[in-house]
């Protein structure tokens, strides 16, 4: 469940810090898709962000989690954390410039 909780931190916070990237001209959405819901809004791009995570500590609440499950989970706690250390590289970049 610490996991899922942990992705539904970092997605509320890539979401944030996206936003203020975008905003501002530093970076752009690498994701073609999350690009175009971008384009059509911003309030949809964090209803996905934030409600895909939920979504998912909903299933785990009522489904116990398998071996194979967990070792996903993990594997995206790691690919969101490394996404989170990207937005650090650019706001440090960005707050030295």
């Amino acid at each position: 469940m610490r996991f899922c909780l942990f992705l539904l931190l970092a997605g509320t916070l890539d979401a944030v810090l996206t936003h203020f990237g975008v905003t501002l001209g530093i970076v752009e959405e690498a994701n073609p898709l999350m690009k175009l819901v971008i384009e059509k809004n911003w309030s949809y791009f964090y209803l996905i962000k934030i409600s895909l995570p939920l979504l998912l500590v909903g299933l785990f609440l009522f489904h116990p989690v398998k071996k194979k499950m967990k070792l996903l989970l993990v594997a995206s706690c790691f690919i969101y954390f490394s996404v989170l250390v990207y937005h650090l590289v650019w706001m440090v970049l960005y707050l030295n410039a």
